[in-house]
């Protein structure tokens, strides 16, 4: 895999565009989110994730939505940019 993308739809206008793509080291990878708001920019983040087989971090950008630490990462980052 070089680099899955997707759209995620969040909470309302909110989505997310995820990138994930691999790092050098084994069982690493970068996950890039890209947030628009009634399609425009709204603010971005990015996860290193450690420790990760493929499906596991290809698991954790799809449902990027159930995962608590990420969304709360996402709403500071919101808040941040409305500052």
């Amino acid at each position: 895999m070089d680099v899955l993308n997707l759209i995620t739809p969040l909470e309302g206008e909110l989505k997310a565009a995820v990138k994930l793509r691999p790092q050098q080291q084994p069982d690493c990878w970068l996950l890039e989110v890209a947030l628009f708001h009634s399609g425009d920019p709204a603010g971005s983040t990015r996860f290193t994730l450690n420790g990760y087989s493929r499906e596991e971090a290809e698991r954790l950008a799809r449902n990027i939505k159930s995962n608590q630490f990420m969304m709360r990462e996402i709403d500071e980052q919101l808040r941040g940019d409305g500052d």
